[in-house]
């Protein structure tokens, strides 16, 4: 999404989280990115700096499942729903929060 960014740069940006469970891919043809703003309302548009959380088990077929919950940076985007903005430390904690709630005993 900037102009730096390539695939050294997201071999970098990998090694930040090193959960098994997640996945780090390279697209510079930002058809994830596409895909996922899309499914959100983003027509022709590409998401970034957006966290999604899914169901266990979610699978991608023609196009991404819904997530269950999911915040962004996108501040004053035109398409990303405000309600799921979130920075700095209030990312964090946001992230902490929906986190916790998914990982917790039911």
């Amino acid at each position: 999404m900037l102009p730096l960014d390539g695939l050294a740069t997201a071999k970098l940006s990998a090694r930040i989280i090193t959960d098994p469970r997640a996945c780090h891919l390279h697209d510079p043809e930002k058809l994830a990115g596409k895909a996922i703003a899309q499914s959100l309302g983003g027509k022709d548009k590409a998401a970034w700096d957006i966290y999604l959380f899914y169901e266990a088990g979610s699978a991608w077929n023609d196009s991404p499942p819904a997530p269950i919950r999911w915040a962004h940076q996108l501040q004053g985007s035109e398409w990303a729903d405000s309600a799921h903005y979130h920075s700095g430390d209030g990312l964090v904690s946001e992230l902490r929060h929906i986190m916790q709630n998914l990982t917790s005993v039911r």
